[in-house]
């Protein structure tokens, strides 16, 4: 087929392909309203339609709370919540068209891709204007924070993926300086020229970002280096059995050589059958020598030097090198890596653990033939506690650092509460996705989905919490903020209760450990 036709043919329908021809501008008119549609897996969609969901009721919730003069605020603030989400994980699929466009030679798709991101971008900002338009309050602020949110959603879809994990923090940050250094925020007469500069800054990089993504296979980024876009398809983000379709293996294969795991195998044998486990599930687990775990440090270290270098900066503009001055910041930072380390690490382990058991092969259960097992039921309780000792000893180790470091403050009962049950929320987490994987009745991924999508929200509600520590007196949150966070939590808590009890019982029921859910 390749070879068929003349050139000039063949040169004609390519360029011509999803062109208006004889009347066709309706039918690429339904196509650009239907791309973010067809670019995403049917979970995904309802996952979408149910956090607009969530932002409305939140919008409603927050009216009820609301002073004189603010419901056009808290309506468009909710709103903003949920630009952030689509354009993060459902309108920024239309970039998936564009890469297949390009590659298959497809131009009048790939305008189609295009033109559909700039129409969705313009209605996105729609609502915002009637709210402003109907309230009489400041148009031009209020348009320009969903614009912001338009873009920061696309841009973080389109940066590579070790950007746009530490992404989460920029709002926390920004909230940081303004503390600090009255940086002006939505509301503020100065905010319109900054929010100006950094909409035009992330419109930059959001062109960028697309003409690199789509200027390449999407083979050819498969790397942390590749764009979070492409994990929405080829990871089962919204569609398929395990959290992300490219394995452990995979993805060590696609490291350069200085990244590549360097193993401490010198305590591994029929002797130390639990040393054994942790090389079989590989990953994290593995025992690594010192350079190997600076290595596996590496990266995220890395990606923090960013917020890190900022704060550092603007930190040294107003105070001195002394203990005190500096204890506020290490406050906040280290409460930051804390808790967003905890939910990284959990994620990151259910993922582990759910690709380890998915593959339907001779792999997995090779490993009940390990020295050292012991008899079926030794074997299970063995592989159970080797899969949550080390993350629930480093999630317990993160809660005690965040209370060491937040208690002499002397914050507020609320304040702490609520960190405390954030991180024991993250733990529960953990020990109910690994229970239901090994024990053969894995959450579904629509269910998964909805977990990381809680859990991101929630620690995020917490993230600002630290910014507390850097004021003279500790910042309590409003009441009905700090009581709404931590009935979410406590209902979240509740469900993972649940799931971990189901988990409990097919473990017991299961009739070996290293049995495929494949």
């Amino acid at each position: 087929m390749a070879g068929s036709g003349s050139p000039s043919r063949r040169t004609r329908g390519c360029a011509g392909a999803g062109g208006p021809v004889r009347g066709d501008r309706r039918m690429n008119a339904q196509a650009m309203l239907l791309a973010p549609w067809r670019a995403t897996h049917v979970q995904l969609r309802w996952l979408s339609l149910a956090v607009l969901t969530l932002c409305a009721l939140g919008a409603i919730a927050l009216l009820l709370f609301a002073k004189r003069g603010e419901p056009a605020w808290m309506m468009v603030g909710a709103y903003d919540v949920g630009l952030i989400y689509l354009w993060a994980f459902f309108l920024s699929g239309m970039s998936l068209l564009a890469i297949e466009a390009r590659w298959l030679c497809l131009p009048g798709m790939y305008r189609t891709a295009v033109l559909a991101t700039v129409f969705y971008a313009v209605l996105s900002l729609l609502p915002t204007a009637i709210i402003a338009v109907v309230h009489g309050t400041d148009q031009m602020s209020m348009l320009l924070g969903s614009l912001l949110c338009v873009l920061g959603g696309l841009c973080f879809a389109l940066v590579p993926r070790y950007i746009a994990v530490f992404l989460g923090i920029f709002p926390a940050l920004v909230n940081t300086m303004s503390r600090l250094y009255n940086f002006p925020l939505i509301g503020d007469t100065r905010f319109v020229a900054w929010g100006s500069t950094l909409a035009m800054a992330l419109l930059v990089v959001c062109v960028l970002r697309w003409r690199a993504v789509t200027a390449k296979p999407a083979q050819g980024q498969m790397g942390f280096s590749g764009p979070m876009v492409l994990q929405y398809r080829r990871g089962h983000w919204a569609g398929g059995s395990a959290i992300n379709s490219l394995d452990a293996t995979t993805q060590v294969r696609q490291r350069p050589d200085w990244m590549q795991p360097q193993p401490d195998l010198r305590h591994v044998g029929p002797n130390q059958p639990d040393n054994t486990l942790r090389v079989a599930l590989g990953g994290w687990y593995l025992p690594r020598t010192l350079r190997g775990h600076l290595q596996g440090l590496a990266p995220g270290l890395l990606a923090m030097l960013v917020p890190g270098s900022i704060l550092f900066l603007t930190f040294l503009g107003n105070h001195a090198i002394s203990f005190h001055a500096w204890w506020p910041l290490a406050t906040l930072l280290i409460g930051w890596i804390t808790m967003f380390g905890s939910m990284g690490l959990m994620f990151t382990t259910l993922t582990l653990i759910q690709q380890r058991w998915k593959k339907n092969n001779a792999e997995l259960p090779l490993l009940a033939l390990l020295p050292g097992l012991g008899d079926v039921h030794t074997a299970k309780q063995r592989t159970l506690i080797v899969a949550l000792r080390r993350p629930l000893m480093l999630q317990m180790g993160a809660l005690i650092a965040l209370l060491a470091l937040t208690l002499p403050s002397h914050p507020s009962t609320i304040s702490v509460l609520m960190l405390v049950t954030g991180q024991l929320s993250c733990a529960l987490a953990l020990v109910a996705g690994v229970i239901r994987v090994i024990g053969g009745r894995p959450l579904s991924t629509s269910g998964t989905f909805a977990l990381m999508i809680a859990i991101s929200l929630l620690i995020g509600s917490n993230s600002l919490l630290p910014n507390s520590m850097l004021g003279a007196q500790p910042w309590t949150p409003p009441m009905p903020y700090a009581l709404t966070v931590l009935a979410v939590w406590l209902v979240v808590s509740v469900v993972l209760a649940w799931v971990g009890h189901r988990g409990w019982l097919a473990w017991k029921a299961r009739p070996h450990a290293f049995m495929p859910n494949g």
